[in-house]
């Protein structure tokens, strides 16, 4: 894979460009045909079903999104509809949320049969992200027993102007910014009673962040498949094995260390499905992806030993190297995606259980809204997972440039990239678009991005985005309002005493952070 499709696919994964076992459409204006109309979705009668736009019936202009496959655009009139067909276990009144972009106020309609639910838009009141948001309409949507037809539209739709089309040719993409025209991401179905139920069940296993709060900051690093060596020019995953064999957790531990971190966010899994150390889970869905040295557990005891705590990140091998085959073991391109939700499940129990108290939990389950929501996983079950050999660990699940994926989701967790800047306070809460969680803020301190996905030939080039100054500056301004932060150095695949294994420069800034925050 070229360095140009290595990058595509990172662009992907955070522009929410899916496929779920749908056809999308070549050419953005060419009408796409309803080739899953028959397909009928089942609604869980104790919890909340995510309906995914483009898997319902589309009519007259209505179309899937030729570069974001799960979302239908294309509302030009009252007539542009999406219909599904939703098996129902009993007859019950149901509230109805739409997760979806559009900068201009227009008018919402869900119905089914005659039950009919209608409200304004709701216009955003924050600056900056999330991009896209999800909108409780009032009322309930009355369901019967058996097979309904569930039909969204936009009452007061228009078609566009001549100046207002050419601008929405240059529209923001969905997930990149606030679109132009209406962008429909999903809808979702749950009772009043469901909804309580599963925020109530949320609430009694709320993992413990405090000590995030108090600790300030950390590191996170994306050791990823596609990471290069310092004078290895080949992806890491060619050398995998290898490249576990000889990490020196002493030289990592080290580095950490001098940066001040009071955590680590290490990535368990990134662009590949590659796990260092043992795990049963995974060799049972596909051997040889697993390393019989447990490198995982030796940094959780090596950074306790200095205070340092860990948390994992899990990428679950969407994109990146080869995802086909794993994808296809996974469960991910089943019908019933039910063997890809126990999967990940197991993998992650049979991790916090090997672990323990001494993993704080899994703080950034990337592409979780993006990717891992339309395929509908018991966001309960992996909760419950993370949290069996340590009841306080925290869930974060990824939100991407969206709203909350899950009431079980308890950390703040979006691609930040390169900004230095604070969750806005009125998203966060019950109910609000980033739900009850506990803030944090993610980003990257190198100008290289997240992770060196090409030859670094024994040289690091670019450095810090930002100046030392400014850096610590956010840091202090961040430990005032209790937000902690956690920032990615980018990190060489061979981990060694041979060279260094951080950009000089970015440790260099790290170590006035450390001098500014903790007084040493």
């Amino acid at each position: 894979m070229s360095y140009r499709e290595i990058l595509r696919d990172v662009l992907l994964s955070t522009g929410l460009i899916v496929s779920v076992a749908t056809s999308v459409c070549a050419q953005e204006g060419k009408t796409t045909a309803p080739t899953n109309k028959n397909k009928i979705v089942q609604l869980d009668p104790d919890g909340v079903t995510a309906i995914i736009a483009s898997s319902g019936t589309l009519s007259s202009n209505a179309k899937r999104h030729f570069r974001s496959g799960n979302v239908v655009h294309g509302f030009e009139s009252p007539q542009d509809t999406v219909t599904w067909t939703i098996d129902v276990p009993k007859e019950d009144d149901y509230v109805v949320d739409v997760l979806f972009s559009k900068r201009e106020q227009t008018q919402l309609e869900v119905s089914s049969g005659d039950s009919v639910l209608t409200a304004p838009s709701m216009i955003r009141t924050w600056e900056y992200r999330p991009f896209f948001w999800r909108q409780e309409l009032p009322g309930t949507l009355h369901l019967k027993a058996g097979v309904n037809q569930i039909t969204l539209r936009l009452p007061d739709a228009k078609p566009a102007t001549a100046s207002a089309g050419n601008n929405a040719n240059k529209s923001t993409r969905f997930g990149q910014g606030v679109t132009e025209d209406f962008n429909l991401f999903s809808i979702e179905l749950g009772t009043a009673a469901a909804r309580r139920g599963q925020v109530e069940r949320a609430e009694a296993i709320r993992g413990d962040a405090s000590w995030m709060a108090d600790g300030k900051y950390g590191i996170f690093v994306h050791w990823s498949s596609q990471s290069r060596g310092f004078s290895i020019d080949e992806k890491r995953v060619d050398w995998f094995q290898k490249s576990v064999e000889m990490f020196d957790v002493k030289v990592f531990a080290d580095a950490i260390e001098r940066t001040g971190a009071a955590w680590i966010t290490f990535t368990a899994t990134h662009q590949g499905f590659y796990w260092p150390g043992p795990n049963a889970a995974i060799d049972k869905v596909a051997p040889g992806r697993t390393a019989q040295r447990d490198l995982l557990g030796e940094i959780i005891d090596e950074l306790d030993q200095r205070g340092i705590r860990t948390l994992f990140y899990l990428h679950t091998g969407y994109n990146g190297y080869d995802p086909k085959v794993w994808r296809e073991a996974l469960g991910a391109n089943d019908a019933d995606t039910k063997r890809f939700s126990d999967n990940i499940e197991a993998i992650l129990r049979e991790c916090s259980l090997r672990y323990g108290e001494k993993l704080m939990g899994f703080g950034y389950m990337d592409g979780a809204l993006a990717w891992d929501y339309p395929l509908r996983p018991s966001w309960e079950g992996w909760a419950r997972a993370i949290k069996a050999g340590n009841p306080k660990a925290v869930v974060g699940l990824s939100s991407n440039r969206g709203p909350t994926v899950s009431p079980f989701s308890e950390l703040a967790v979006t691609d930040g990239g390169s900004e230095l800047h604070e969750i806005d306070p009125q998203l966060i809460g019950p109910g609000k678009q980033l739900g009850d969680v506990s803030p944090a803020w993610w980003c990257l301190m190198d100008q290289g991005g997240w992770f060196q996905n090409r030859p670094m030939n024994a040289r690091y080039s670019g450095g810090p985005v930002h100046s030392t100054q400014k850096y610590v500056d956010f840091f202090k301004r961040m430990a005032e309002a209790k937000v902690p932060v956690t920032i990615n150095l980018i990190m060489t695949a061979d981990v060694t005493d041979d060279h260094p294994i951080f950009n000089p420069e970015c440790m260099a800034v790290m170590e006035e952070v450390r001098k500014a925050i903790r007084g040493k």
